[in-house]
């Protein structure tokens, strides 16, 4: 093998180092980019000075690498770090301002009331009934004692019999489905009643009504429990109601009713019989002729609290000029009269002079 030559037959280079010596690292452009960087960010962050390394700047100049038993090589240099002063911070852009805050005593609500949702705001101390008839204008809730010890108010949220003055509407705002008597009819008219509501209603199960909506729906949610209740399970199903005429054996018969038909059952309903002592025939006045008259339903404003106050309301209005026949509910009443005599505008300020404008 001539002489100079390694095992590969290639020559060797000049700045390659005798055996047994090592080479001086050569110093990289990324060394000392790194190098440069990590020292003028402990600059920054001891002076507390905002600061940023880029590769602009100045060169330094070339450094001088000497192999052993070689020429001296010059090594490029790296460029050195520019200090620069970090960019002023955007000014943030413009947020879309909160809903208005609230008092700590106030809530937003949304509550599922019969399949409807109601967005409202409440007092944390407001009761549902309180919500229902006063905000929302509702009257398929009675009120009675306002101390949950009647059950007037009672109404069925997620199933359970609950008193509607004095759960809180705060509380029900998070998807409980709340039912009131309302949503049992499944259409108009006699027809359209609920098996529990005709029972109640064909089997006498009530007197003044004051207790009756709570009653149906306490029997309600006992049914939906348990279908065929004995008596005992159905004094403890209604034992958070109270009927101050008296009419419980009635209502239990409406009870066991309603759940013979909620069950397929065949239910015939016989009217006691009625006697009637029939005197001499009397020819029956001529009738009046009457000219064409104009029925409308109207909407109260705010429904009344209980049914009791229909009649009361109603009276001095039928006395009104051109007024035929007044009937209605808590929450809509329903006004014909003639058109020669009063127009809508004359029937909407009759109502509205009685305390009880309507929409």
């Amino acid at each position: 093998m001539p002489e100079g030559t390694g095992p590969t037959g290639r020559e060797p280079s000049e700045v390659e180092p005798a055996s047994g010596e090592q080479l001086r690292p050569l110093a990289t452009r990324r060394d000392f980019l790194v190098g440069a960087g990590a020292g003028a960010v402990v600059v920054g962050v001891v002076a507390g000075a905002g600061i940023a390394v880029t590769r602009g700047g100045t060169q330094p100049a070339p450094a001088v690498q000497t192999g052993p038993g070689g020429p001296a090589v010059a090594v490029a240099p790296a460029p050195a770090a520019q200090v620069q002063p970090a960019p002023q911070a955007q000014a943030p852009q413009a947020v879309a301002p909160a809903r208005e805050a609230l008092p700590a005593t106030m809530r937003r609500v949304n509550l599922d009331i019969d399949g409807l949702k109601h967005d409202v705001t409440v007092d944390v101390r407001d009761s549902l009934w309180e919500t229902m008839t006063r905000q929302l204008n509702m009257a398929s809730s009675n009120l009675g004692c306002d101390r949950a010890q009647c059950g007037a108010c009672t109404v069925v949220v997620d199933g359970r019999a609950v008193n509607g003055c004095t759960v809180l509407s705060s509380r029900l705002g998070r998807g409980q489905k709340i039912m009131t008597v309302a949503s049992l009819s499944k259409g108009p008219g006699v027809e359209g009643l609920h098996p529990i509501q005709s029972a109640f209603w064909q089997d006498g199960g009530f007197q003044c009504g004051i207790c009756t909506r709570g009653f149906i729906m306490s029997t309600y949610a006992l049914l939906q429990a348990n279908p065929k209740p004995t008596d005992d399970e159905i004094s403890e199903g209604l034992a958070g109601n109270i009927c101050r005429c008296g009419e419980y054996a009635k209502i239990y018969t409406a009870v066991k009713t309603a759940s013979t038909e909620m069950a397929g059952g065949q239910v015939t309903y016989t009217a006691p019989a009625s006697i009637f002592t029939v005197g001499p025939t009397q020819a029956a006045p001529a009738a009046a002729t009457a000219g064409p008259t104009v029925s409308k339903d109207f909407e109260f404003v705010s429904a009344l609290s209980t049914i009791e106050e229909f009649e009361p309301m109603a009276a001095p209005i039928k006395q009104q000029p051109g007024i035929v026949e007044i009937t209605g509910s808590q929450l809509t009443i329903t006004v014909k009269w003639d058109p020669s005599k009063v127009d809508e505008a004359g029937v909407r300020k009759y109502l509205t002079d009685a305390g009880h404008p309507v929409k």
